[in-house]
């Protein structure tokens, strides 16, 4: 019942018209084997009951009318609810710490906004079926106990005890469906390896044949193993559930004429409510291993949806930005700043650093010296742990990062290229024009109809289109993390000889991790970074 509660606590729907439509055609459908069997009764060969006709067109007509608005309004209803969680969850990771998305992992969240909304959106119409089944059942069962007393008892009795058992079932399946959504996680993981890193496979085969059978085949055959197991449980589930319908019959048939006075006609009109209930009620009881999904998938992207509520996730979400505006900053910086990486409690720092505006600064160092963490922490994109990130004499609070980020354009090695340029309603399309031939892009891309034409560049000529974009949102200062890594000897020299000194001179501070020390002498400061720390005498 999570799921239901949780769908009609976000859908606009009005849940107790849906519920009142659900029942009116669950009774007009139950209502249908009482004339049927009644008309049965009364016909004869030279004329037609026009009364049980009414009756039927009536109760047709009303079946076909609250059975179409109980599913329509179940798909438009699952789809708003979708929609929301989408949003609502989407809302709350862009606001959310990079430290925390970092941590949830992209296969977890692309899983449950995939997957896991696809698998709830599946499942509507079903459920909403299996409930106007419901009622219909209940309804004919009622009948039953009109007719015979004994057949009533009887049924309800084998009816309770099969889907007991069924249930019982139905536990070990939950546990298998949760195993199958990690799994399947897992795999999504396992995929991105697969596509990303194509081109290192391609070159190396023994890379691309241990992470072959040691990840992707090693995931996919334990996949096949519990999806396997889950498929068998329900098959044995279905088997149980269609053969009860023939034993239900045969107690009906054979048995009810000992165990009561019952006469033929009563033990037919019984048979013909079992019948006709026999569709409905595998509706139903095939409704529930679907809704066993459709709730795990749930569970899912709420257990995702809480964990951004946590005072962890939430903590910048839930503090009022502040309306200031930083750009005419003095100094930057860092006095005692830590941080540390929840998976392996790797700590970085305490870093000391002042950057003045204007000024162009590189850090370097070797691999894992804490280059780009503190480049995240400079630029907002980590809070520290401790310790303290001042503009000017000013130490920020949470409420001061959002301001504080807007002082930054960046280019990281992980850096997005987007085909528009998001957040800039009025775009000079000159100026971006000489950004690109500036930059040696003018025959590779243009900007028309507010988007790029072409993104399918090289590494280094996606990093410059990137750098054009920063320079079109003229922030005032520029973080760059190995921007000059895959340009070719020629732009790397007039990057650092002509466009370092021409940004610095419109007044742009530059930050840049690098390890092109033939280039050192073109920044005012070089800082060398070793073991996670500032070494002091660059500093």
């Amino acid at each position: 019942m999570k799921l239901l509660h949780l769908i009609r606590k976000e859908s606009s729907v009005n849940f107790r018209s849906l519920l009142i439509l659900t029942i009116v055609s669950g009774l007009a459908q139950g209502v249908l084997l009482s004339i049927i069997n009644n008309a049965a009764a009364a016909a004869t060969f030279d004329q037609v009951n026009f009364r049980y006709l009414c009756l039927f067109a009536i109760a047709i007509a009303t079946f076909i009318i609250t059975k179409q608005k109980v599913l329509s309004r179940s798909f438009v209803m699952t789809e708003e609810v979708i929609a929301r969680l989408r949003i609502r969850i989407s809302d709350k990771l862009r606001r959310s710490n990079l430290a925390v998305v970092e941590r949830i992992g992209k296969p977890r969240i692309e899983g449950r906004l995939t997957q896991d909304t696809l698998t709830i959106s599946q499942s509507a119409g079903e459920i909403a079926n299996a409930a106007q089944s419901a009622v219909m059942i209940i309804v004919c069962v009622l009948y039953m106990a009109l007719l015979s007393k004994a057949a009533f008892l009887i049924t309800i009795a084998l009816i309770i005890g099969g889907i007991s058992i069924y249930l019982r079932n139905q536990r070990i399946l939950n546990r298998e469906w949760q195993a199958a959504t990690q799994i399947e996680t897992d795999f999504l993981g396992s995929l991105y390896h697969l596509f990303d890193g194509f081109k290192e496979l391609k070159v190396n085969q023994a890379k691309s044949k241990d992470l072959f059978e040691n990840e992707y085949s090693r995931i996919c055959l334990e996949a096949q193993r519990i999806k396997t197991k889950t498929s068998l449980e329900y098959v044995r589930s279905f088997i149980f559930s269609q053969t009860f319908f023939y034993v239900l019959i045969a107690v009906l048939v054979f048995l009810l004429p000992v165990l009561s006075q019952a006469y033929t006609d009563v033990i037919m009109k019984a048979t013909a409510v079992v019948l006709f209930i026999v569709g409905p009620l595998s509706s139903l009881v095939g409704a529930i291993p679907i809704y066993t999904r459709a709730r795990v998938a749930m569970d899912n992207i709420t257990a995702l949806d809480a964990f951004l509520d946590t005072e962890e996730a939430a903590s910048e979400r839930n503090v009022e930005p502040a309306k200031t505006d930083f750009r005419g900053f003095g100094e930057l910086s860092l006095t005692g700043v830590k941080f540390q990486y929840a998976d392996d409690g790797f700590t970085v720092g305490p870093f000391d650093l002042t950057v003045k505006a204007g000024e162009v600064v590189f850090f370097v160092g070797g691999n894992g010296s804490g280059k780009s963490t503190l480049m995240k922490l400079l630029t907002g994109l980590y809070m520290p742990a401790s310790g303290d990130v001042r503009v000017d004499a000013l130490r920020l609070q949470p409420a001061f990062y959002p301001a504080y980020r807007e002082l930054f354009s960046i280019i990281f090695t992980d850096f997005h290229l987007f085909d528009r340029l998001y957040g800039s309603p009025q775009i000079d399309e000159k100026q971006l024009a000489r950004w690109l031939q500036k930059l040696d892009l003018d025959q590779k891309t243009s900007f028309q109809g507010g988007r790029f034409t072409n993104l399918d560049l090289s590494t280094g000529q996606r990093k410059r289109l990137a750098l054009a974009v920063a320079c079109m949102e003229d922030r005032p200062v520029l973080a760059l993390d190995e921007f000059a890594a895959d340009q070719d000897p020629t732009f790397r020299a007039y990057f650092y000889e002509k466009l370092l000194p021409e940004l610095k001179a419109s007044g742009k501070t530059v930050i840049a991790v690098t390890h092109d020390d033939r280039y050192f002498h073109c920044a005012d400061r070089v800082i060398k970074l070793e073991y996670g720390r500032i070494d002091t005498t660059t500093a």
